[in-house]
């Protein structure tokens, strides 16, 4: 078979239709599969990155969505981040984060010397509250011993881990409990109880839910087909930077998929993708005035996706998005690169929206910006009272 070629273009025009960005998905559901999940450490960013890929999406729409059909499911996913799945991709997503306990462990005992015998009692105690069927907080169970060894590690080691994350061991201990429940498919967050986040059951949660996880390498060949199918054509370092793991494990993840990923050109530099997709790469992009003008907020999975963000802007701008302590701004998209930042502040008159653009922004981009915004007033609930764009 010969080696498909394809431009720059043909990759933007791809990742934007896989994205969700030119043609939106039908629910919230398909929204959080066809992404692989939608980050969610900040609830406004999880709910406009929804906003911005599906259909008719309202606020109540994905509350009712997690809360009441639960067809999507809140937890930590890739990168330990708090992501937004749908719910039948849990024995999967399982499946391929479950190796990450052991690791954890191993980190907890080189920074303090705590044993995976000292987690075994708060998790099992807490799994068996659980499996009672009533939501607990982080406040609600209390952890002496492992606070104690916590306080003990915490007060003789200067490693960077999660012993050490500018919080009280009380926090601490609870998080480890809970993200130790989370990857062996006990537990996943349920709803907010005031400004707290809450955890349930699984069996209690999703009782009707199919679990039969595959084994770590089938889950990991379809995590590396997916992530292709997703945010391809891509090199293994891009994928590895999403999920956070390493350059190998992500090679290592294309192997397992065998024939169905492949190779394909572009602009010289090879990449990989799905075999299933080449056709579809393969389809001339739109002229300029098709292309979407998007304003995505901030840690959309687009900018998020790669490694590389050369695809999406220019060298001497990155630093605009991307920020200290791994911040990443919200963006103006034009043609499938980045072409200003954005902010919104709510007010006592409306919404209140301001661009700024890197450079001059044509009549008809700055009006699609603006309708843009009105939008996301609409999603919020809010009038749109202001609209700015600054000088470029």
């Amino acid at each position: 078979m010969s080696i498909v070629k394809l431009t720059s273009a043909h990759v933007h025009w791809f990742r934007l239709r896989r994205s969700g960005l030119v043609k939106p998905f039908s629910t919230p559901e398909e929204t959080a599969r066809r992404l692989i999940g939608v980050q969610a450490q900040l609830k406004p960013a999880a709910n406009l990155a929804f906003w911005n890929r599906t259909s008719r999406c309202t606020l109540a729409g994905l509350t009712a969505a997690r809360l009441d059909g639960r067809s999507i499911v809140r937890m930590w996913g890739q990168r330990d981040t708090l992501h937004l799945y749908a719910s039948n991709d849990w024995p999967l997503l399982h499946a391929a984060f479950e190796p990450r306990i052991a690791a954890t462990l191993k980190r907890l005992e080189q920074a303090g010397g705590l044993s995976e015998f000292e987690f075994r009692r708060p998790v099992k105690h807490t799994a068996t509250q659980l499996a009672r069927g009533k939501p607990l907080t982080y406040k609600e169970i209390k952890f002496t011993e492992l606070v104690q060894s916590i306080k003990r590690a915490q007060a003789t080691t200067k490693l960077a881990t999660v012993i050490n994350m500018g919080r009280g061991a009380e926090w601490v201990a609870a998080y480890l409990v809970f993200l130790q429940l989370v990857r062996q498919g006990v537990a996943c967050h349920g709803p907010d109880q005031g400004n707290e986040s809450s955890f349930v059951h699984r069996g209690s949660w999703l009782p009707d839910l199919a679990w039969s996880p595959p084994d770590s390498q089938a889950a990991c060949a379809e995590l590396a087909r997916r992530y292709l199918s997703a945010y391809g054509p891509a090199e293994a370092q891009d994928m590895a930077y999403w999920y956070s793991t390493s350059v190998t494990n992500a090679k290592r993840w294309i192997e397992f998929a065998g024939k169905r990923c492949c190779t394909v050109v572009v602009d010289g530099q090879t990449r990989w993708c799905c075999q299933t997709d080449l056709k579809t790469m393969a389809v001339k992009p739109p002229p300029p005035s098709r292309w979407p003008v998007r304003l995505l907020y901030r840690f959309d999975p687009l900018l998020l996706a790669t490694k590389d963000k050369s695809w999406l802007i220019d060298h001497k701008d990155k630093q605009k998005v991307w920020l200290a302590a791994a911040h990443v701004n919200a963006v103006l998209l034009v043609r499938g690169r980045i072409a200003g930042t954005w902010r919104y502040d709510r007010k006592a008159k409306g919404l209140s929206v301001r661009v700024v653009p890197f450079s001059k922004l044509s009549g008809p981009v700055a009006r699609a910006a603006e309708t843009q915004a009105a939008g996301i007033g609409k999603f919020l609930e809010m009038p749109l009272a202001d609209f700015r764009i600054d000088p470029a």
